[in-house]
């Protein structure tokens, strides 16, 4: 074999072997991702469960919007600092204001707050009156990941479709709901 041929097969098995190298290097940087993601998730599952932010999330689908019909909790929203039963509000909300700020720097993965979490959506939408009152004495840079997060969002299932169900994947067949009136919902 000449020198020439030589040259260029060594050269071809060091081109193989970087990228060989290369892959190896960006799968680790995958796994890395992935770790980090769920070093960031775990704590914020854990917070979503605690007794305050539950409270808060009910307290919001439930009583949030009549309450704000009341002329002094509306005035307790807009106090410095703020006061009154619509308070307790803020715990879900600033919630979502840190989930939106670590989706916003890549920290976190969109698909996976909208798997593990209530919809940034629906809590927008839901608190919408609250935010508004807010946002009218302290700035709209008040919720605004939590503003940002639903953008995505919303941008996310005009892309994909709102079911974050895994492409490819075949779907489970569902049995037939029972007429029976003994096993009626």
């Amino acid at each position: 074999m000449s020198p020439e041929w030589l040259a260029a097969v060594s050269s071809l098995a060091t081109l193989f072997v970087i990228g060989l190298t290369a892959y190896a290097a960006m799968r680790q940087i995958s796994h890395l991702r992935s770790g980090n993601q769920v070093a960031a998730l775990l704590p914020l599952t854990e917070k979503y469960q605690t007794p305050e932010v539950q409270d808060s999330l009910d307290y919001v689908i439930g009583r949030l919007n009549s309450d704000l019909r009341d002329p002094a909790v509306r005035a307790g929203v807009i106090a410095r600092p703020s006061a009154g039963p619509a308070r307790q509000a803020k715990e879900i909300f600033n919630f979502y204001e840190s989930v939106g700020a670590l989706v916003c720097a890549h920290a976190l993965d969109l698909q996976l707050v909208l798997r593990y979490f209530t919809l940034p959506s629906e809590m927008w939408e839901t608190g919408g009156n609250f935010i508004a009152l807010t946002r009218s004495t302290r700035g709209n840079e008040v919720f605004e990941n939590f503003e940002a997060l639903v953008a995505m969002q919303l941008a996310y299932e005009k892309r994909h479709g709102t079911s974050l169900y895994p492409r490819g994947l075949p779907r489970m067949s569902v049995p037939p709901l029972s007429t029976d009136e003994s096993t009626a919902l």
